[in-house]
This record gives structure tokens, sequence and C-alpha cells, in this order.
């Protein structure tokens, strides 16, 4: 069957007053003019199997499409929250460029991108990193993301998150206390304040960005209307920062 025999059987049932909506709406049609048209329908798209690919990858590309304007809406609305965020700041407080790092604290990849990240906050001053802790790899990355928070309260937040990612190893909870022990956290403190609201709160709110963003692993960084999943190096940092500031 060629496709105009098709357009005509479809024009026959419109000439007829039939909506092709109507073959899955309601029975305007009956059981043998439905099977029959249901053949004429099935036997086209058996000779021409084009037909639902061209639909599939328009499908696709719509969902993409609406999926990466979804993502961009929640871009601007993260930096509208990180503007006058809880979260731990590192960098310059008052930076004209925002660097958004989801990360866990047990992932090798996210501290290999640590001393590139130091390197280019100390050569760039104009840089504020915004710390969202997104602890992916396990109740100890859970347990390190809560201490970490905790360590805000106290002040120590930078030193602290500096030691951890400075451990190559993975981190248990005993090895997180030896950590704070190593930069002078109160470590009763840090106990109690890690199971507080503020704390609990702060690691919700990470989550549900990451999830609007499409996070799923970590490192990720939004740096302007950038989107980057994955580890990058401080070349790759410094352009997205650059390309963010021209931007302004």
């Amino acid at each position: 069957m060629n496709r105009k025999k098709f357009i005509a059987t479809l024009g026959l049932l419109s000439a007829m007053g039939i909506s092709t909506s109507a073959l899955t709406a309601e029975p305007a049609l009956s059981d043998a003019q439905k099977a029959e048209v249901e053949a004429i329908i099935g036997s086209y798209l058996k000779e021409n199997p084009e037909v639902v690919i061209e639909a599939i990858q328009a499908w696709r590309s719509k969902q993409e499409a609406a999926e990466e304007a979804m993502k961009r809406e929640a871009v601007k609305e993260l930096h509208a929250e990180t503007a006058h965020t809880l979260s731990p700041v590192w960098g310059n407080p008052d930076g004209d460029v925002t660097v958004v790092e989801f990360f866990d604290y047990n992932c090798p990849y996210c501290k290999s991108v640590f001393p590139g990240m130091k390197q280019l906050i100390q050569k760039d001053g104009g840089i504020r990193v915004v710390m969202k802790e997104l602890p992916v790899l396990g109740k100890n990355s859970l347990y390190a993301a809560k201490a970490a928070l905790a360590a805000q309260q106290q002040g120590k937040y930078e030193q602290f998150h500096a030691r951890m990612m400075g451990k190559e190893s993975r981190l248990s909870p005993d090895g997180v206390l030896a950590a704070a022990k190593k930069v002078g956290l109160d470590i009763n403190r840090l106990k109690k304040d890690m199971e507080s609201a503020e704390v609990a709160q702060e690691l919700d709110r990470s989550s549900v960005w990451a999830q609007r963003l499409g996070i799923s692993g970590t490192p990720a960084f939004v740096i302007g209307d950038e989107l980057i999943p994955g580890a990058i190096d401080a070349r790759q940092m410094k352009r997205y920062v650059e390309k963010a500031r021209t931007a302004k």
C-alpha cells in the first residue's frame, strides 16, 4: 500500500465525518470498520517503517528540548537562590562569578578536581564557590557531608573541606572525626550539630537542586548558564569562568 492510498483512506474517513482520533476514543466505528482501518494503518506502517522512526525521532527531539528548557530555568533559579545562600561559600563571598559545585567526599573525581579549584581561586580573586554537598556514595558519604555542614557552624568549613578532600582513601566515620580533630573542631558539638534541622535542610535542598538539574553523579558544576557534569581541570574551569564573566 502506498502513501497516496493511506492518505485517501484517512480522507474517506474524514468525508464520512469520522475523526481518526475516534479510533481510540468513542466507538464511532463498528468493530468491522475499526478492524479494517487498523489493518490499513498497520499494513502502511509495515511497508513504511521510516514513518515510525521519524515520529520517534521527532518525539525524542521534543522531549530533549523540553528537558533542556527546564534545566535552563533551574539554573537561573539556582543562581537566584545562591545569591543569598546558606550553603558554605569558598573563595570570595562577593565575587563577580559564582561557581556551584555538587560533590561527594568519597568521590575520587571530586578529589581530583579540588587542587585545580583551589589554584583557580588563588589566582582569580573574583570567584565565589557555593558548595553543595551531594552524598551519593552511601552512608559514609552522608556522615562526611553532615560533619562538613556542622563544621560550618563552628566557622571551620573551609579548613575541614580541604582536609577531607586531601584524603586519598575513602572516608569512614572514624576518618571523618580524625580530620575534624586535626582542624580543631569541638567533636561533641560537631556530633550534635550533625543531627540539626539546619544540616538536614541543607542536604535536602542540595538533593532537590540535583534532581531538578538532572545531576545523578559527582562532581557537577554550574558556572554562569552552563551545567557541566563530570570532572574538569583548572584550565577548563577557567574558560567557563571567563565565559560567564564576559556574558555579564
